[in-house]
This record gives structure tokens, C-alpha cells and sequence, in this order.
């Protein structure tokens, strides 16, 4: 059984800090619950496999597939492929998390919780960030010694790209969760919308390169700018006004995004609470 969020952890007396403070408490008390229960499955190495092992396939599939005659694309899905873990965790983590809550019949006291819905959701939206994070890494080490990808990395635009493109898919996963909650089929729903994801987002190649009626679909999404964007920063060393036509649209989905989730969420507790269905059965 997942370790809950401690109570004491939450200080709700008369006396208790702001708003913020309460917030963040909740989402470290989640970051800290849903970190022990990951680490709880296979232990440290089993974690540590799972995240170091998958991007160096999927890499090495890239390689395998684009050889020595294509490698401009080949560094291309180096940079792309890592930051799909991002994606990755976008569609499949929180919303996943929340099926199992709910299937545990544990959902009810978190939505019950005296803090904001987007404080426990942010915590554990964080442990995913935290292992993305790690196989990102792992992935762009890989591309770096094992296939001589170089990078010449605009500090400034890649950390705006990052930003952005955090902030946007924040904003997916929420929704996606939300739509999961509802649907009662999280996992399901995730594998429906997962190669749709890959297709469209710029994963293997660019979104400029597919064909007009699939390019037009991708440009609806927010994964093709940022995939663009944190490539060419990384590898070529294009500024912020160069990756002015990725950023612009990816700031609007960063915006945009963000606020569609928060709204998503509310609307889900406004549906189960009229329907006096708070457990989500």
C-alpha cells in the first residue's frame, strides 16, 4: 500500500501559515508519499534499470534506423527522444497515479484534503519530473559518448524552451488526468492517445517534415515547437530570437494550457460532487 500523505505534514489550525505555505506543504508531503511508493516497488537498482535502460534503446533504435547517412536526423532525435520522457510522463503518470487512488478507494481523502487541488497534484506531477529527469539525461549521455552527438548549447533559450515546454505539458497532464478520472479508464486512455503523441510530436523527426494534413494536426500541439526549440538550442546554439517562430506559439500553449487543466479539474469536482459520487464510482 502507497505510504499516505502524513496529516501532520498539513497544518490547518487557526494559526497556520498563508495559503502558499499550505500549498506547498501538500505538495511536499505528496512528493514524499509517491516517491517512497516508487522506490518501494523494485527498490533503488530496479528504479534506477528502468530509468537508465529505456532511453538507451530507444536511442539506439534511432541510430540504428538513421545510420550514418542521415545525421542531422540522427541529433536530432537524440535531443527529441530525451525530452519525449517528458511526454512520456505527461500522458501516463499523474493520471495513472489518480486510476489507482481511486481503484484503492483513497481518492476520496485526497480530494477531501484542506489544500488546493494542484498542490498534491503538483507533487506528484514532480516525482515523475524527478525520474524524466534522469532519463533525459541518460539519453542525451548516451547520444554524447556512445553515438558523438555534439552539443553546443544555448544556455539562455534552452532554459526558455525548457520553461515553456514544462509549463505546457503541466498543462496536458492535468487535462489528460482529469479526462482519465472521468473516463475511469486512465491506463486505457493513455495507450489511445500515446502514438497519436509520438506521431504528431516530433519525436523520431521533425514536425516539418510530415506531410501537410499530419503537420497541420501537429502544429495544434504544443510537442513540435518545443522539440524543435530545445533541438536547435541544444545542438546548434540558436538564440531566443532565432527560435522566436517555436517559442511564440509554445508560449501561448504554456499560458493557455496551464489554466485549461486547472479549469478541467474543477469542473470533475464540480461534476462528482453534484452527482454524490466523490469516490469517482
Amino acid at each position: 500500500m502507497r505510504p499516505s500523505v502524513p496529516a501532520s505534514s498539513i497544518s490547518t489550525s487557526p494559526g497556520a501559515p498563508g495559503a502558499f505555505r499550505l500549498a506547498w506543504q501538500a505538495t511536499a508531503a505528496s512528493w514524499r508519499a509517491m516517491l517512497a511508493e516508487r522506490l518501494g516497488h523494485g527498490g533503488l537498482l530496479g528504479y534506477l534499470a528502468i530509468w537508465v535502460i529505456g532511453p538507451v534503446f530507444q536511442i539506439a533504435i534511432a541510430a540504428l534506423i538513421y545510420g550514418a547517412g542521415q545525421p542531422a536526423l540522427l541529433r536530432y532525435a537524440v535531443v527529441a527522444l530525451s525530452a519525449n520522457t517528458v511526454v512520456f510522463s505527461t500522458i501516463y503518470f499523474v493520471g495513472e497515479i489518480l486510476d489507482r487512488e481511486r481503484m484503492k478507494g483513497t481518492l476520496i481523502g485526497l480530494f477531501l484534503a484542506p489544500c488546493p487541488r494542484f498542490a498534491w497534484l503538483t507533487g506528484f506531477a514532480l516525482v515523475g519530473t524527478v525520474e524524466t529527469a534522469l532519463a533525459a539525461a541518460v539519453g542525451l549521455a548516451f547520444g554524447r559518448f556512445a553515438l558523438g552527438v555534439r552539443f553546443a548549447p544555448n544556455w539562455p533559450a534552452l532554459a526558455l524552451t525548457l520553461l515553456l515546454f514544462l509549463a505546457a505539458l503541466w498543462g496536458i497532464g492535468i487535462i489528460f488526468s482529469a479526462i482519465g478520472l472521468y473516463l475511469k479508464k486512465a491506463n486505457p486512455f493513455s495507450n489511445l492517445v500515446s502514438p497519436f503523441m509520438v506521431l504528431l510530436g516530433g519525436v523520431y523527426f521533425p514536425v516539418a517534415l510530415l506531410p501537410d494534413p499530419l503537420r497541420w494536426l501537429a502544429r495544434c500541439l504544443p510537442l513540435g515547437y518545443g522539440m524543435q526549440a530545445l533541438a536547435d538550442a541544444a545542438l546548434y546554439g540558436a538564440g531566443i530570437r532565432a527560435l522566436a517562430p517555436q517559442l511564440l506559439p509554445l508560449a501561448g500553449f504554456a499560458l493557455a494550457l496551464p489554466a485549461a487543466g486547472v479549469l478541467a479539474f474543477a469542473w470533475l469536482e464540480r461534476l462528482v460532487r453534484r452527482r454524490g459520487e466523490l469516490d469517482l464510482y
